[in-house]
């Protein structure tokens, strides 16, 4: 079968739809912590389904960060408790924290809806 040549609207049509296609962002996982890339050097982390799954029914969170605190990788972001386990979430990256969110603490069950925009946990400036 032979291909018929692409007119020069249907390139340049190609060619636009290619630079705006809606670009995914970018999501990492890391010791039950996700990581999407907002912008240059600035993650929201979260909880990863898979983690939710194995801890179960969280009951209680303790958010120990505030906006503005500075933090090493490794560091604690949050614990959690649940009729399971209790667990303890760390950064992977060191960086300056620019929002956190305090939903977690006050209604901890948001996190069992397992909805990955509701599972976040904090904004981070990466040096």
């Amino acid at each position: 079968m032979t291909e018929h040549p692409q007119s020069f609207w249907q390139r340049l049509m190609n060619l636009f739809r290619g630079k705006h296609a809606a670009s995914t962002p970018t999501v990492t996982v890391k010791d039950g912590v996700w990581l999407e890339m907002r912008d240059q050097g600035h993650y929201r982390l979260g909880l990863t389904s898979d983690a939710l799954e194995q801890i179960g029914d969280i009951s209680f969170a303790d958010l120990p960060i505030l906006a503005d605190d500075v933090l090493a990788a490794g560091d604690d972001i949050l614990e959690v408790e649940s009729d399971k386990a209790v667990e303890n979430f760390k950064t992977p990256y060191a960086g300056t924290v620019v929002k956190v969110n305090e939903d977690l603490v006050t209604d901890p069950t948001v996190i069992n809806g397992n909805k990955q925009a509701d599972n976040w946990v904090l904004d981070l400036q990466v040096a």
